[in-house]
């Protein structure tokens, strides 16, 4: 998404609002949990903070499709992010790598990185809240219980040795 930053710079404008889809088809979503990105669409503005340093102020928001975590089947999962930052050409920590080239930026690569900020950890579709998490001779543990003794494969081990001692 290239912005021309000419209107600030010469003073001409205070501000350029931005009102529009993003389109991420060039956006690579290999190393990432994303297999497709619907509906994005940046609102906001850039304002002129002081010759080179500039502010970029407004929403991303969009839908990712992910991964459900039990089933893998694809859920939507709705996203708005509230961005506001600064850059420019002497920004000490500009970590965004956001380059004014010829008056003009191009900020997708940094909405690419909200966007990849905003993955979720977990995904849970509505068809996967109630499935069958036990059968016959099986259950699904959580974590909290994969921590207790009860769960040890040493945990009946561990009675017959702590029931010898008291014999003793």
């Amino acid at each position: 998404m290239i912005i021309d930053l000419s209107s600030l710079v010469t003073n001409l404008k205070e501000c350029i609002d931005i009102d529009k889809n993003v389109d991420v088809t060039s956006l690579d979503l290999s190393n990432t949990n994303i297999r497709k990105l619907n509906n994005t669409y940046f609102k906001g503005k850039i304002t002129r903070i002081s010759d080179d340093t500039f502010s970029l102020v407004g929403v991303l928001s969009g839908t990712m499709v992910l991964p459900d975590d039990i089933t893998l089947e694809d859920v939507d999962y709705n996203y708005e992010i509230q961005i506001d930052e600064n850059f420019g050409e002497n920004i000490e920590n500009n970590e965004n790598n956001i380059e004014i080239v010829q008056n003009t930026i191009d900020i997708l690569p940094f909405l690419w990185q909200n966007i990849i900020v905003e993955i979720p950890l977990k995904v849970v579709g509505d068809k996967s809240r109630n499935k069958t998490t036990q059968g016959n001779g099986w259950r699904l543990i959580s974590e909290d219980e994969v921590n207790t003794s009860n769960n040890s494969p040493f945990s009946d081990l561990q009675k017959l040795l702590d029931s010898k001692g008291r014999s003793e």
